[in-house]
């Protein structure tokens, strides 16, 4: 008779998803592995005034990064503006959130709900509420409109009617960088690698629609799709990447 198969040990990253000390420690680490690539990388920014008008305006602001682009989105704080992001609310999201708090950013957390696992919730409702107060009080809100699970590149509905409801205008913002790689996750995860050359774009903001019926929404969400697959193609092609093709609509 076959003896009981032993545990697997925990991984480190394992234990620091659980630990409150050692999660603080790998996100001290973390913030300071991106601040060191963005640094030792030579930039070309393109679309800087867009970013500059937008945040002017001194409202709401939901800036918009597809998930696997996600790296440098840390770093995106405006000056002298609160700005949150919606963080997924699971053992991931707790080091990502630890990473985000190091750099400025407050985490806002929770995730649509998964129908495969209909009994789970994920705190959606209570993430949702915390963003829509985020914008009502004009500050600006980070998302990925195709995370926490895809499909990849193709926006959910959540980002539309934010800024729909609350008049936020959508900032779409891409990087690529030439010699970065890209993880065999769901995403395409583009990790950046330090003394590269790379782009950042910011694109023109995406104005909310006039009104917030099904249609409306419908359409505002395609607007969002398509100017953030316009954006991280021309970025991919700036650093003679090839591009990321966006999954089969859902």
């Amino acid at each position: 008779m076959r003896g009981k198969r032993a545990p697997k040990r925990a991984s480190w990253l394992g234990n620091a998803r659980d630990s409150r000390i050692l999660r603080a420690v790998v996100a001290r680490a973390a913030a300071a592995w991106i601040r060191f690539v963005w640094r030792t990388t030579r930039w070309r920014r393109v679309g800087t005034a867009h970013r500059v008008a937008v945040l002017a305006t001194g409202g709401p602001v939901i800036a918009a990064f597809w998930h696997g682009r996600l790296f440098f989105s840390p770093l995106w704080g405006a000056e002298g503006r609160r700005t949150f992001a919606m963080i997924s609310n699971n053992r991931d999201g707790a080091l990502i959130a630890a990473t985000a708090e190091r750099c400025g950013i407050e985490p806002i957390r929770g995730s649509s709900a998964d129908p495969r696992k209909p009994g789970k919730r994920k705190g959606g409702a209570d993430a949702y509420q915390a963003a829509a107060e985020a914008l009502a009080g004009s500050h600006v809100v980070a998302v990925t409109p195709d995370g926490p699970r895809g499909p990849r590149m193709r926006a959910q509905p959540g980002v539309a009617v934010l800024s729909a409801r609350f008049r936020a205008p959508v900032a779409p913002i891409v990087f690529s960088t030439r010699r970065g790689r890209l993880a065999r996750s769901w995403d395409r995860f583009l990790i950046p690698l330090p003394f590269d050359s790379g782009v950042m774009l910011y694109g023109p903001p995406i104005p909310p629609p006039e009104g917030d019926d099904a249609e409306a929404i419908e359409a505002h969400r395609l607007a969002i799709e398509a100017a953030l697959n316009a954006l991280t193609a021309e970025a991919d092609a700036m650093v003679g990447r090839t591009p990321v093709d966006p999954d089969p609509p859902a």
